[in-house]
């Protein structure tokens, strides 16, 4: 079962998403479907990288979260927290 959830697109693409239902006698979600699994093929080793960066943060505790989240050294993220570490 499926469920309905609307996103926001650029109007070029939403035209481009109509025009490819049109043309292979599918639905519009099933081309976004098509694409979004067929980019998660081509883009597993990036995926896969993104997650371990999510791990290595989460293992790190909160001050390597915040750093992550902020795009700061955990050094910086130390020095403002007052030198905090997990909790």
């Amino acid at each position: 079962m499926s469920t309905q959830a609307p996103i926001k697109v650029r109007a070029q693409t939403k035209d481009r998403i109509r025009y490819l239902a049109a043309l292979t006698d599918a639905t519009q979600a099933e081309i976004v479907d098509r694409a979004v699994t067929e980019y998660a093929t081509r883009h597993a080793d990036d995926i896969a990288k993104g997650l371990d960066r999510a791990r290595e943060a989460l293992a790190g505790g909160d001050i390597a979260i915040a750093a992550h989240l902020l795009g700061e050294s955990p050094d910086a993220i130390a020095r403002v927290s007052g030198g905090r570490r997990k909790r």
